[in-house]
C-alpha cells in the first residue's frame, strides 16, 4: 500500500499510526492486516471511542510516554472527554503508580488545561 493511500485511509485521525506505517516494511499483506486491525480497535463499539482513548491515555501514562499521552488526550477530547474525566484518569494513575507520578503528569495537566481552557 503506498503512503498516499494510507494517508487517505487514516484521514479521520490526521496521521498514519506508526505501527501501520512500519508494517509497510513487512509487505502489503501484513500491512493490510495491521491496518484492518487498527480500524477494528479504533471504532465505536461496546466501549465508545471516548472511553477507548481514555484507556489509551491511562496506558500511555503508565508507560511514561508523554508524547503518546498527549496524542491520546487529544483524541479523547475530540470524542468528548471532559476535563473532569481526564483528571479522574490521571488521578487513577497516581493511585496505581504512586505519588512520584505527579511529577510525570504535571506537563499533561498543563497541556490538558491549554487544550480545554480555550474552548
Amino acid at each position: 500500500m503506498d503512503k498516499k493511500k494510507l494517508q487517505r485511509e487514516f484521514e479521520d485521525i490526521g496521521f498514519v499510526p506508526p505501527g501501520v506505517m512500519v508494517s509497510q516494511s513487512f509487505g502489503e499483506n501484513f500491512q493490510k492486516i495491521i491496518s484492518e486491525y487498527h480500524h477494528e480497535i479504533w471504532r465505536d463499539g461496546v466501549i465508545p471511542l471516548k472511553y477507548r482513548y481514555l484507556i489509551a491515555l491511562a496506558t500511555a501514562v503508565f508507560d511514561k510516554n508523554e508524547a503518546r499521552a498527549k496524542l491520546e488526550m487529544n483524541k479523547a477530547i475530540k470524542y468528548g472527554a471532559t476535563k473532569e474525566e481526564i483528571i479522574e484518569v490521571l488521578k487513577q494513575q497516581v493511585w496505581m503508580k504512586g505519588a512520584p507520578t505527579l511529577v510525570q503528569i504535571a506537563p499533561l495537566v498543563k497541556y490538558m488545561e491549554s487544550k480545554l481552557d480555550k474552548e
